[in-house]
């Protein structure tokens, strides 16, 4: 027969229970934690690496549709670079039209002018021509009455002066600084003597003293004569008629022409 002592074998149960907590507080609990805590860690791991698949299997599958779509998108922008190519192009050519426009109408402009400056010219050279032409005529033609009838209304002109304004006659005498004065005339032809002893009269009349005349012949002034005498110049002559009439033929050529255009 055993001899078993309850109490020792109470105490080695006792010692045992203890020693089981003990273990399972210090050891094995612990170690399960852990372990829990890694299989957290692995699957927080895991987790993260599926997301990070589908990411990549997103982004891998927008990089394929991108590259089935490329040759679209392609194209899309290529017609676009036309379309926006050839807006510009339009703008530039309607841009660089209007500018030859007015490059043109500015052209034309200045030739019209160039052209009414050269037609200008022409009619005024015409207008001389015409003039000289018929003074020649008019000198050669015209009667001698016509020559003598402009000497004495120069004559009646000088001695009316003095009737008319006689400060104009003062200012005349106070120009002539020379003690005897000198009369410079122009004729269209020879003075006859008669002819010079008026003027000397009238105008010695006008300088309130004698005075010396010098004549010089020029045909150009057609008939009658050209006086001058310090300041003053008297004019009678149909050469200064037909440059008063210059303007009149001027317009009625200029009339004549547009006419004809």
């Amino acid at each position: 027969m055993l001899n078993i002592d309850p109490i020792t074998i109470v105490g080695e149960i006792i010692s045992f229970l203890v020693l089981a907590v003990a273990l399972y507080y210090l050891l094995f609990k612990p170690t399960v934690k852990r372990i829990e805590a890694r299989a957290k860690e692995k699957e927080t791991l895991l987790e993260q690496a599926r997301l990070k698949d589908q990411e990549a299997e997103q982004k891998l599958q927008e990089i394929e549709n991108r590259l089935t779509n490329i040759d679209t998108e392609l194209e899309e922008r290529i017609q676009e670079a036309y379309q926006q190519a050839k807006i510009e192009s339009e703008s530039l050519i309607q841009a660089t039209q209007v500018e030859a426009e007015k490059i043109l109408a500015d052209a034309e402009k200045e030739a019209e002018k160039r052209q009414q400056h050269e037609i200008e010219e022409l009619q005024g050279q015409l207008v001389d021509k015409i003039l000289k032409i018929s003074g020649q005529i008019l000198h050669k033609t015209s009667p001698e009455s016509v020559h003598e009838n402009l000497i004495e209304a120069l004559n009646k002109e000088i001695w009316d002066l003095g009737k008319r304004d006689m400060r104009q006659v003062r200012t005349i005498r106070d120009s002539l600084v020379e003690r005897t004065p000198t009369v410079f005339v122009t004729s269209a032809k020879e003075l006859s003597p008669e002819q010079q002893r008026s003027l000397i009269r009238t105008f010695s009349a006008l300088a309130d003293s004698n005075v010396n005349m010098e004549i010089n012949i020029d045909p150009e002034i057609i008939a009658g004569v050209r006086v001058r005498i310090g300041d003053l110049v008297v004019e009678n002559n149909l050469a200064v008629e037909l440059e008063e009439l210059k303007s009149d033929v001027e317009k009625s050529l200029g009339d004549h022409i547009d006419v004809e255009e």
